[in-house]
């Protein structure tokens, strides 16, 4: 490699000295604008969205630096440091999640498990895009809330976590990470996460663990040099020596997020939490910043390499003080304010004249920061060279004006069909380009596109691009399916245009990820499973599939049903449409996306050595879609078939207040109950009479704050004979608050803390054996409990009137035993109860020994 020459170095260095005066000029011009006439303001109003990418841009050529927030879940990202170091820093910022948050709630409707997971990963891609960082995942399961890191390990597996963490240090280069978790508080998933950042820390420099990674590309030996946890962010005591000792050796950084970035008219605060916002199935978030400001963040220095450049005493930044390499610290020149033109003279400069002298000054740079010398032996220079590199192109396409997209004309592609995908390459400058060439890159290989070479001034061209998608292309839909193998986000495509404008050739990198489908997706079918009781066993099975056309072209199929059994039968079914009318088949137009409601009829799917429970496996029925009733399938869903001996009365009426999902409505319907979703307005003025039993649903005064208004009602209900089911609510939402508005809701006390059971085999016993809940209509044992997944209950109550009755308890090892997983009283005629356990999972699952308890609960005093 060729050395650099002096020349180059000084021009860099002019450039760059250059480059943060009008950095700063742009800042300061916000103030600027405001006093000048109202022809100019407007002009300058036009140019708000150009100048707010190429000060991004110039900002981010002032810092070499990657900062890594590690975060167990999304949304427990420090969005707002993040949005400082990105935004008044220029940091380059990533941040790693251990896990997609699959385990969470889901405040905005009914998606669980794998495919809240989805959503909540695309929520994070949204949110990165403000914060304007890089997000990126380990893909460890999420598997509820955990109180240990053990818990977490036993599940990850210490090792492997590890090996994930490790590979994303060595792939992303950070120089310094930060991290709100420590390693003694919180949610277990936290404290792991905590804990793995501190082993991988060193372990990513040691060549001895996970050698096998150091084969991938672009995969290195790296050794961070910092690393930052927040400050009592958890609210444990565990770390608070920790704390205390970096506060006396002043290594303890803070950031302000109330400061004002000038360019964009916001607060970072405010930023982020316009980021947070995106987190929407985990809200809802607060609509403001506080009046007096978010808080300051804090952190403490944790770690720091050994050979690292000590972090100063009270330093400002998680940065003071780094330093490149010698052999490349050159190329980014010194500050020489010298150099420098006057602010006021680039207060008052056109913004096409800007750009046309900050492009001549780019465009001899790049080679300068990616040329090496011949004995260029430092160990950690290649990433900072590549990243800046990367930047200086950036920035040179966005000061040329010069942009280009590429989309493709389909929502997904389809194995064994053609690709299609639109080009666009736009110059808004005033200078005519030579597009020189364009290559498109496939699965095979590379191939050069036939553009248009002469692009001139405020004009546009296009091409057209077909790629062949193989007949072996793996799908990534439904996106639940494919969390954690690596496919989540669909194949990506990618473009390179070479430009030439004013004899200076640079690249744009364009690219665009889309979806591999099957021709038809089966992409819902409800209800899954299907759940059987001694009262819809013999009645024909309904179902409601959700259809979707991934081809340009209609589709003409139909779905084929068989079960399997483990007892030597295998019935047939029969499929009809809902009218009764034989299904021979349907149709799909181009593109449609459609809802097919099917009855299954036949024999019964479960024989009696299934509902004894010696099946050596869960029962299913398989749907399969095929092409005109052709041999090969589209597409095929399995549904569990599960079996419940829960009973309730006859012609029990049951009312429900729906939240987020529909498992009241399919819960009830698999027990042959008579039920009614309600509004609110049949709350206020309904007939609630004519039920036996209503049902508020998890969160339901949080889902509908009118019906707290409402409630009243719901209590004249209960005590005029009726049963009222009142389903887990958090503290916020539930406890009596007079700013709120809120009274007491419940008829006696109950006052809502945070304590839970998390684990979902945690004993119970039966404190109170003699409740009419715990015998009518099913006897109910200790076995009912059996098989529940991810929890038991959680926002337990800590107080309660003496009125409720507990007629069980149960509790994590270790912990003392909780009765409030249900709590039941009669009051006036009727009956109240409110429960904690999460049955709503337990439903979902299709859990036998969890519908006998909700069949008893319904039924309670009928």
């Amino acid at each position: 490699m060729k050395h650099t020459s002096t020349t180059e170095r000084a021009a860099l260095r002019a450039m760059l000295s250059f480059l943060l005066c009008c950095a700063v000029a742009l800042c300061g011009a916000q103030g600027a604008f405001a006093q000048q006439s109202g022809a100019t303001t407007a002009r300058l109003k036009a140019q708000d969205d150009e100048s707010v990418a190429l000060h991004q841009a110039m900002l981010d050529l002032w810092n070499p630096w990657t900062v890594m927030c590690v975060a167990a879940h999304p949304d427990d990202e420090d969005g707002a440091t993040l949005t400082v170091l990105r935004r008044k820093q220029g940091a380059h910022t990533v941040t790693v999640f251990s896990t997609y948050g699959e385990g969470g709630q889901n405040a905005i409707g009914p998606e669980l498990y794998e495919e809240l997971g989805a959503i909540r990963a695309r929520e994070t891609l949204a949110a990165a895009e403000i914060q304007g960082s890089e997000p990126w995942f380990l893909g460890l399961r999420d598997f509820g809330f955990s109180k240990s890191a053990a818990e977490a390990f036993s599940v990850w597996g210490h090792d492997e976590a590890l090996r994930r963490m490790v590979l994303k240090i060595r792939s992303l280069h950070p120089d310094v990470i930060i991290t709100n978790h420590d390693t003694l508080s919180g949610h277990g998933h936290h404290q792991a996460t905590g804990r793995l950042v501190l082993e991988a820390f060193d372990a990513a420099a040691d060549a001895s663990r996970f050698p096998e990674q150091l084969r991938e590309p672009s995969v290195t030996l790296w050794q961070p040099q910092r690393l930052f946890v927040r400050v009592n962010y958890e609210e444990g005591t565990g770390s608070r020596d920790l704390e205390e000792a970096a506060e006396r050796a002043g290594k303890i950084v803070s950031i302000n997020p109330n400061e004002r970035d000038n360019v964009r008219g916001t607060t970072y605060a405010e930023q982020a939490l316009a980021a947070l916002h995106q987190h929407a199935s985990q809200g809802p978030w607060p609509q403001a910043v506080p009046e007096k400001g978010a808080p300051i963040i804090r952190y403490r220095l944790a770690r720091e390499a050994k050979d690292a450049v000590p972090l100063p005493a009270h330093a400002q930044t998680f940065l003071d003080g780094l330093q490149l390499p010698p052999s490349i610290s050159g190329r980014f020149g010194k500050m020489d304010n010298k150099e420098t033109q006057p602010l006021e003279e680039l207060q008052s400069m056109d913004l096409r004249l800007m750009r046309e002298q900050l492009f001549v000054a780019f465009s001899g740079s790049r080679e300068a920061v990616r040329t090496k010398d011949d004995n260029f032996t430092e160990k950690y220079s290649e990433p900072h060279l590549r990243l800046m590199y990367k930047r200086l192109s950036q920035t040179l396409a966005l000061l040329s004006s010069i942009d280009a997209t590429l989309t493709s004309q389909d929502a997904a592609l389809v194995p064994n069909a053609a690709g299609r995908f639109f080009l666009n390459i736009r110059n808004s400058g005033a200078h005519a380009a030579t597009i020189r060439a364009v290559y498109f890159r496939e699965r095979l290989g590379v191939r050069q596109l036939k553009v248009q070479s002469q692009l001139a001034a405020h004009s546009t061209v296009g091409a057209k691009v077909e790629t062949s998608i193989p007949s072996g292309e793996e799908s990534n839909v439904p996106h639940a399916a494919h969390l954690y193998d690596g496919k989540l986000f669909g194949r990506e495509f990618d473009a390179i245009v070479n430009v030439v404008v004013n004899g200076k050739a640079f690249s744009i990198p364009v690219a665009t990820r889309v979806d591999i489908a099957p021709a038809v997706e089966i992409s819902r079918v409800t209800p899954s499973p299907l759940v059987l009781t001694p009262a819809t066993i013999e009645k024909p099975a309904a179902f409601t599939l959700r259809l979707v056309n991934h081809q340009s072209a209609p589709f003409a199929g139909a779905i084929t049903a068989g079960a399997q059994t483990f007892a030597g039968t295998k019935p047939k079914f029969i499929l009809v449409e809902s009218g009764g009318r034989d299904a021979k088949g349907f149709s799909l137009a181009a593109n449609e996306t459609r809802d097919l409601k099917l009855h299954l009829v036949g024999p019964p799917v479960i024989i009696d050595s299934v509902r004894a429970g010696k099946h050596l496996a869960a029962n299913s029925l398989t749907l399969t879609l095929t092409r005109d009733f052709a041999k090969a399938p589209i597409n095929t869903q399995k549904i569990p078939v599960v079996y419940s001996d829960a009973r309730v009365p006859a012609r029990l009426r049951v009312g429900y207040v729906r939240s987020f999902d529909d498992t009241l409505r399919d819960a009830l319907a698999a027990l042959g109950v008579e039920a009614k979703e309600l509004t609110i307005d049949d709350v206020r003025s309904g007939e609630l009479k004519n039920f036996d039993t209503i049902i508020i649903d998890n969160r339901g005064y949080q889902a509908h704050p009118e019906l707290i208004a409402a409630n009243a009602r719901l209590l004249d209900f209960a005590r005029d004979g009726g049963t009222l089911i009142v389903c887990y609510h958090k503290a916020n939402e539930w406890n009596p608050d007079e700013k709120k508005r809120r009274p007491q809701l419940a008829p006696f006390p109950i006052q809502l803390g945070t304590a839970r059971v998390t684990d979902e085999n945690a004993p119970v016993t039966f404190a109170e054996p003699q409740s009419a809940l715990l015998h009518s209509p099913n006897e109910i044992t200790k076995e009912d409990f059996d098989g529940w997944i991810q929890e038991r209950g959680l926002y337990y109550p800590k107080e309660w009137d003496a009125y409720y009755s507990a007629p069980f308890a149960t509790s994590d090892a270790g912990e003392a035993a909780l009765r409030g997983g249900l709590l039941a009283a009669d009051y006036g005629r009727g009956h109240y109860i409110y429960t904690s356990m999460v049955w709503y999972r337990q439903l979902r699952a299709g859990i036998p020994g969890a519908y006998r308890f909700f069949a008893n609960m319904i039924s309670y005093g009928h």
